[in-house]
């Protein structure tokens, strides 16, 4: 038994060696491509940011109603919130004409769907997104990316 194992060892030694083969050192442009000096890639970030709107305006009947049933009111504005949208577009050091429409664009934007559909008009492609929420503000990022 002894035997048929040293002679197996012997047997499979050439070939476990063959099937490593040595990989070729890349060029001057892969190098470059990795680095990301050669990307063809854009990458943009869409800020929204959200500001609640005070009770300004109400009479003093609502607002004992609000007083009233705090809960109610809270659910309301879960799903339909009160508040004010202030949408940026960065793009990084880049400008031309497609970057000054979406700025100047950025007013008439009601929600963050509508920022990003406006971008993936222009073929942005979304990549990811983070919010963050601090003392009753928002903030939206969107990150976006298309092909040069």
């Amino acid at each position: 038994m002894k035997k048929i194992v040293l002679m197996m060892l012997v047997a499979m030694v050439p070939f476990l060696t063959i099937a490593q083969k040595r990989s070729k050192k890349g060029s001057d442009q892969d190098i470059e491509q990795v680095k990301g000096l050669n990307a063809n890639v854009e990458y943009m970030v869409i800020k929204g940011f959200e500001f609640p709107i005070d009770n300004e305006g109400m009479d003093e009947k609502e607002l004992v109603d609000i007083t009233e049933d705090v809960r109610q009111i809270q659910m309301k504005r879960m799903i339909k919130p009160q508040v004010k949208l202030i949408i940026a577009f960065e793009f990084g050091n880049q400008r031309n004409k497609e970057v000054s429409e979406l700025i100047r664009a950025s007013n008439s934007f009601r929600s963050m769907s509508a920022a990003a559909n406006a971008a993936a008009e222009r073929g942005w492609e979304f990549v990811s997104a983070n919010v963050l929420s601090a003392s009753g503000n928002t903030t939206h990022y969107y990150y976006m990316k298309r092909k040069k």
